[in-house]
């Protein structure tokens, strides 16, 4: 509605300009021209061609009513006041209209280039994608045919059924890794900011990873400033849960000893959380793509290229990161380890409560009696 708004009042005040200003004898034409071509190269739409043969009609209805009704004209009062008016509006597009008008293809082309280039990207990621899905699958579907042989040992068999189970695994934290990575990028994830303890917060992700880590080897260790172990912060919980879930399992996949750490602090106006490895590192040569899908790190000396999965745990991150409002970044040297840095605004820190001590024992509490139970 703007747009045709913005377009008749701009062929009234053309057409106006036309009947008092000295008609065809005038720059008035020349104006028109340019206004079609703005037309058809900043809405370069099927409507477009409408807009531009409806204008050329108007200055074809201008020209007969100056040919048929000549005294509807104001005229000239001089030929100097006709060439200064020319030269003014030459003026005019030589300094603006043309440049404005190379600008515009130039804007177009780049996304030309870019849609060409996003085309690529999503042929490679299906591909990618494809061929993913297709080694467990192709796992899952040999096992168990060797299963059904009568002459399969037990042993042999609790093997195979192991691969099976492993695979199965692998191919489901793959596609719901595609599956959240096509929300976020259809912005089809709502997010549910609550206010909640960030002391319950780190005890969640703590317990959720404590084993695995132990069955590494590997010492985890949640590191909250005194400072903090009562604030209350208001995020979505679960996007942020899943954000720490993914960079704390990684890193418990590439370290083969020492630690992994996780943690936050508040410096000024950001409140930054982090997770540190002391596994291989990352070399700088290829830490910029280490965001992207499906990338994978191509380095013999680290035990990156062993581990499991396809390259979009840290996709999945860097978007969830940016649609809460915050910038996750990498700082990592080689054989010295990693951190990965998550920070927001400082406005997600609400208050301070006594109730997060109290809900921090009862979660500890609750996870010492589960291990009980299990021994």
């Amino acid at each position: 509605m703007g747009r045709i708004l913005f377009f008749l009042s701009s062929i009234a005040a053309l057409n106006a300009l036309w009947v008092s200003n000295g008609g065809s004898m005038s720059p008035t034409p020349a104006i028109f021209v340019v206004f079609m071509a703005l037309i058809v190269y900043l809405n370069p739409k099927p409507g477009a061609n409408v807009i531009s043969v409806l204008t050329g009609i108007n200055i074809v209805i201008l020209l007969l009513i100056e040919w048929k009704y000549p005294q509807l004209i104001q005229p000239y009062f001089s030929d100097k006041q006709r060439i200064l008016d020319h030269i003014i509006v030459m003026a005019f597009l030589f300094t603006t209209a043309i440049p404005a008008l190379a600008y515009v293809r130039k804007v177009i082309i780049n996304e030309k280039e870019q849609a060409e280039r996003d085309n690529q990207k999503k042929s490679a990621y299906l591909a990618n994608m494809s061929h993913e899905i297709r080694t467990p699958m192709n796992a899952i579907v040999g096992f168990a045919e060797l299963l059904q042989h009568p002459e399969t040992e037990k042993e042999e068999q609790q093997e195979y059924i192991y691969i099976i189970q492993q695979n199965s695994e692998l191919l489901l934290n793959m596609i719901n890794n595609i599956l959240d990575l096509s929300k976020l990028e259809a912005n089809l994830i709502t997010i549910k900011p609550a206010k909640f303890c960030l002391n319950s917060l780190f005890t969640q992700v703590y317990n959720a990873h404590i084993n695995q880590a132990r069955k590494k080897g590997i010492y985890l260790e949640k590191d909250l400033p005194d400072d903090l172990r009562t604030a209350v912060i208001e995020t979505d919980r679960t996007l942020l849960f899943e954000v720490f879930s993914n960079l704390i399992t990684n890193a418990l996949k590439v370290t083969s000893e020492g630690e992994v750490r996780f943690g936050v602090r508040r410096k000024k106006d950001k409140l930054s959380f982090f997770v540190f490895d002391t596994g291989p590192g990352i070399p700088k040569e290829q830490q910029k793509k280490i965001f992207e899908r499906f990338s994978q790190l191509n380095n013999s000396h680290s035990s990156r290229n062993t581990t499991d999965g396809v390259g979009l745990g840290l996709s999945i991150c860097k978007a969830i990161v940016k649609l809460l409002g915050g910038e996750l970044t990498l700082y990592s040297d080689e054989n010295k380890g990693s951190t990965f840095l998550f920070s927001f605004s400082v406005t997600i820190l609400k208050f301070h409560s006594n109730q997060c001590f109290r809900e921090e024992n009862y979660e500890l509490l609750s996870e010492t009696e589960t291990s009980f139970r299990q021994n």
